[in-house]
């Protein structure tokens, strides 16, 4: 690929990335008009980010196989097809259980992009895959802004619905750009079942799954409930509250390229991902200051260890991957799937404690749980070669 090609390639998948993360994110800003509306409270949110995050996480696996056999740009647009129906038909339903449905299938159609987008990018930039994981990270912290900060404002100004429907658009119109601009996938690969069974079976790609779930938890507490949490309990207006919440997702555009560069200088993945482990669990303790001095930084600290382990964790799977190329895909999604696929359970046991006993025990609970993630950390190795191309 020319130097001109692979910079718009680059740009395409920035673009993607961005519309993408708008999705993942805007249930949790537009919650305070919707909640009202589906007649739905803080359960009604835990239940929604949890049915997103079983699809997105139980379709990592067959996303990285489709991306494997038929390219990862094939996959690409397949995913963004399927969620932009699902949010289109978001913007019309009227009961809970139907977008609870919904947002298990924009879930599943945005698990088809994550893992293709850090392939195409990590070969356009010749094989640097801290680079590659930390351009992306950084692109998903945009969206991010976007989706919480940006959708809060969209909101309360043209109402949840239309907020919904234009963050389907906006996927089409990213796959549109991807179409154009993404050269066409190679001839098809013949996966190896052998091979992907041993790849499944890879205990480091199994811990960096599980160690992921700790900035991964953290991430989705901060942004599904942070917004409703400040503007039900501290009065706050919800554009305040979106602008807390929405630091989660800033501070890793600048964060995951420092994750990124810390990661191809040092390989060290077990230092990295525990300093991410105990910062998380800090963080939550943080949240749960009836303050919002203590707050911000904790929100400002879940930020910064998101754009770091994640990236790490993505850049590391690719070079424990021991087999040919195509399976890169294959590698990210697992640890995806197993990180994603887990985090349904957190939204869960928070909105339980927050209801049953409050938002103060809510945030140590989750503190809690982040801690105990830092068993699977400890078992990671301590450096990691890069893998040659």
């Amino acid at each position: 690929m020319s130097s001109r090609g692979g910079k718009v390639a680059i740009a395409s998948i920035i673009l993607v990335t961005i519309v993408y993360s708008v999705s993942w994110f805007n249930i949790g800003s537009l919650y305070y008009l919707m909640g009202p509306d589906l007649q739905g409270g803080v359960s009604g949110l835990g239940t929604l980010t949890s049915a997103f995050f079983v699809g997105i996480g139980l379709l990592q696996i067959p996303g990285g196989i489709l991306a494997a056999r038929w390219g990862p740009r094939r996959v690409l647009l397949t995913g963004l097809l399927v969620a932009f129906v699902a949010e289109l038909c978001v913007s019309f339903s009227s009961r809970l259980i139907d977008i609870e449905i919904l947002r298990f299938v924009t879930g599943a159609g945005l698990a088809f992009v994550f893992a293709p987008s850090i392939v195409i990018i990590t070969r356009v930039r010749g094989g640097r895959s801290g680079s590659g994981a930390g351009i992306v990270q950084s692109s998903f912290g945009v969206g991010g802004l976007l989706g919480l900060f940006g959708w809060t404002l969209l909101g309360s100004v043209a109402g949840w619905r239309v907020s919904v429907a234009l963050s389907g658009i906006l996927l089409l119109l990213g796959g549109i750009v991807l179409a154009l601009f993404i050269p066409k996938d190679e001839q098809r690969f013949n996966l190896s079942l052998e091979k992907f069974a041993n790849l499944l079976k890879e205990k480091n790609l199994i811990m960096i799954g599980l160690s992921l779930l700790s900035p991964n938890m953290g991430n989705i507490l901060v942004f599904s409930f942070m917004p409703y949490y400040l503007e039900k309990s501290f009065g706050e207006a919800a554009a305040i509250a979106g602008l807390i919440a929405s630091a989660v997702v800033v501070v890793p555009i600048f964060s995951a390229h420092l994750g990124g560069m810390l990661y191809d200088k040092t390989r060290r993945l077990r230092l990295l991902m525990t300093a991410t482990g105990f910062a998380i669990s800090t963080s939550l303790v943080l949240c749960a200051a009836p303050s919002i001095l203590f707050i911000t930084p904790g929100v400002l600290l879940a930020g910064f260890m998101f754009g770091i382990g994640p990236t790490t964790g993505i850049a590391a799977a690719k070079d424990l991957n021991a087999f040919e190329k195509e399976y890169d895909s294959l590698a990210v999604a697992w640890i995806n799937a197993i990180s994603l696929a887990c985090s349904f359970w957190p939204p869960l046991v928070f909105s339980y404690l927050a209801n049953s006993f409050g938002y103060f025990q809510a945030w140590l609970g989750g503190a809690a749980i982040s801690l105990s993630l830092l068993i699977p950390m400890l078992l990671l190795p301590k450096k990691v070669s890069p893998r040659l191309q």
